[in-house]
């Protein structure tokens, strides 16, 4: 059997330190894989405590993929709005305005997938 010379990169989250998103105060992020893990894709874990949220933005390129771990949000694209509760997953297409609030009572904490990724 040939041995594969592919280096295995497997991230734990617990590993890595909280840190305050660039744009939307009170909101904290996790890089879990960046493009020089993934060339196709940027992968964060988010933190959106009760009464916060990610505040209204587009990305221009990239496809937003998020999925809901825990907690309840309102994700509004356009002008349409849907609750997200834990296990709900929505690819939120590029150049789309879009916000996402948390609306329950404890942290919403999901994971965005980014394609192809934020530079």
């Amino acid at each position: 059997m040939k041995k594969s010379k592919t280096q295995l990169h497997v991230v734990y989250a617990a590993d890595s330190e909280w840190s305050d998103h660039p744009r939307f105060a009170g909101i904290k992020m996790k890089p879990l894989l960046t493009p020089a893990d993934n060339a196709l894709a940027n992968v964060n874990l988010v933190h959106v405590p009760s009464g916060s949220a990610v505040g209204h933005h587009v990305h221009a390129a990239e496809v937003e993929t998020v999925y809901l771990l825990s907690g309840q949000a309102i994700l509004t694209i356009g002008d349409n709005e849907a609750l997200m509760t834990a296990g709900c997953i929505v690819a939120i297409p590029s150049g789309a305005e879009h916000t996402l609030r948390n609306v329950g009572s404890e942290s919403v904490e999901l994971i965005a997938f980014f394609t192809p990724p934020i530079l």
